[in-house]
């Protein structure tokens, strides 16, 4: 922009001096001209002088202009120093940024590089921690598993236990129902006690076993037959004797194993043999005169030493078997409604779907049979009238008639006579439709009570399965070394396959009678009603 400048200041001073001097030469021809010759002389002087001074002019004005151009060209150079000078500059503040640039992307670039090493090593710590995290929630789910099973399984052990107690030995029931429920109740709370309900249930079972292998003797307050609030002594041996001796009026009973497998296995017994309560009570008092020290001191010690380790005689045999139960008890004679209650009350819980089974086999055979009696009665006087109109060819009024009877052969009968003013075919295919009809009819609910003959013998056998279950249940707890009270219990868990076979027989021969009554009625439909249409189709024919 700068050079431009100067070229255009150039050109002015150039056309402003040739302006002058051309002005100046027309200027000096003007005057010049009118003058005489002698004058032209004097005139080319002028011309020469204007001539010169033309020239010195013209030099005066390249002076200027080289002067111009000499201060130009010196402005000129130092505009260029200035521009190299700031080129310069900025080449250096250039390279002053780049090579900042470039410190700080080899910073940047060592930072990315930390920063990637430290990623990766943060990756592969998450994906350790995620690992190690899984694995304790499975963990944790499994041993939450485990301790779910667990607290599951001690809850079944408390309530078996628990249901069990009230027929159990009769001694400390109360407590060992407090303590029972009490577990259970620590393993039913939204975060469940395990620990302490095993605790305490384990604590229930120590005590009943230290109440198997423990004796103790002394005064207690007990219920004898209908009194309640009765103090007695009590002598207590294991779980194997327990005899009680009112201090009142001397009534003796006696806590005995009552034969079952199921239910109350101990029942008290205040009705003995006045030789047998002789007996117990003589060991009660023997067994509270050894323990008791007496009142006077001055007794010989010795005396209560030998008392103490004295022998005492319990008249019961220790196995407690049911026999022996019965020896020593009152014989009573029982009616069969009482006997029956007892009967069923051994079969245990599957004798209440054979009673129910029994109940509804029964009703069956009665709906069966009134059903069979009334829809598959034969009444020769019904046949001989119905003859009669036919033979007659009052057809209409012998549908009638059997409309009136409304049995399964009126119903046959009524649909060849319904179609008696047709064709035999038609009169076929009539008879066809009601013996499909009326089968079924007939043969209602047979199936189901075919089925009632077999279920109840394999409840039966439920039964005895459960029962034996029970009893080597009991075998394992309390132990025998008799085998009356093996076979005992045995014929007492084969009750209920007896009950079924007992209810099985009877349904299966009233099915065989119900089914040949079915079978009979068929036929004579099928004879009667192709009698009625030969005896119709045959006259015209």
């Amino acid at each position: 922009m700068n050079k431009n400048v100067i070229l255009k200041n150039r050109s002015a001073v150039r056309i402003s001096g040739r302006f002058v001097a051309v002005v100046c030469l027309l200027a000096s021809s003007a005057f010049a001209w009118p003058w005489s010759s002698g004058e032209k002389k004097q005139s080319a002087e002028d011309q020469e002088r204007i001539k010169d001074s033309l020239q010195l002019e013209e030099v005066r004005t390249l002076q200027r202009e080289v002067e111009t151009l000499t201060r130009i060209r010196l402005q000129k150079a130092d505009s260029l120093e200035k521009l190299e000078a700031e080129h310069w500059k900025k080449r250096y503040a250039e390279s002053q940024l780049t090579e900042e640039h470039q410190t700080e992307t080899r910073e940047l670039d060592g930072r990315y590089s930390k920063l990637s090493t430290d990623l990766g090593r943060v990756n592969e710590e998450v994906m350790a921690s995620r690992n190690v995290t899984s694995e304790a929630e499975e963990n944790a789910k499994s041993e939450e598993s485990a301790y779910d099973a667990l607290n599951t399984q001690v809850k079944l052990s408390i309530d078996k236990t628990l249901g069990e107690v009230t027929g159990d030995y009769p001694v400390g029931m109360n407590g060992r129902l407090l303590r029972l429920k009490e577990a259970s109740d620590e393993t039913e709370k939204k975060v469940p006690n395990t620990l302490g309900a095993a605790r305490g249930y384990l604590a229930d079972l120590l005590l009943r076993h230290e109440l198997t292998y423990t004796q103790s003797v002394g005064r207690e307050i007990s219920q004898v037959g209908n009194r309640p609030d009765v103090t007695v002594e009590r002598l207590r041996l294991g779980t194997v004797f327990l005899g009680e001796v009112a201090t009142d009026n001397g009534e003796v009973q006696a806590l005995l194993r009552s034969g079952a497998l199921q239910g109350k296995v101990f029942e008290w017994n205040s009705t003995l043999p006045p030789e047998m309560a002789a007996g117990v009570k003589q060991a009660v008092k023997q067994a509270s005169a050894s323990v008791v020290a007496p009142a006077d001191s001055t007794q010989d010690s010795t005396r209560v030493s030998a008392a103490a380790s004295a022998m005492v005689d319990i008249p019961l045999d220790v196995l407690q078997n049911k026999a022996i139960k019965n020896a020593i008890t009152d014989t009573k004679e029982l009616t069969w409604t009482e006997e029956f209650q007892a009967f069923f009350k051994k079969g245990g819980i599957v004798m209440y779907p054979l009673a129910l089974v029994a109940i509804f086999a029964l009703l069956l055979c009665l709906e069966r049979f009134l059903v069979l009696s009334y829809r598959g009665h034969l009444s020769r006087r019904f046949i001989k009238k119905l003859g009669k109109l036919v033979n007659e060819t009052k057809y209409e009024d012998a549908a009638n008639l059997c409309l009136k009877k409304e049995t399964s052969l009126s119903m046959v009968l009524f649909a060849v006579l319904n179609r008696a003013r047709e064709t035999r075919e038609d009169a076929e295919r009539s008879l066809q439709e009601a013996l499909l009809r009326e089968q079924p009819k007939l043969d209602r609910r047979m199936g189901l009570l075919a089925a009632m003959g077999t279920i109840a013998p394999l409840l039966g056998l439920l039964g005895t399965v459960t029962g034996i279950i029970t009893l080597f249940t009991v075998i394992t707890e309390v132990g025998t070394n008799d085998a009356r009270v093996l076979a005992g219990g045995i014929s007492e868990a084969l009750v209920t396959t007896e009950t079924g076979l007992v209810i099985a027989i009877p349904v299966m021969i009233l099915h065989g009678l119900l089914s040949e009554k079915i079978e009979k009625v068929t036929s004579e439909m099928y004879v009667q009603s192709m009698a009625l249409m030969n005896k119709i189709f045959g006259k015209e024919s």
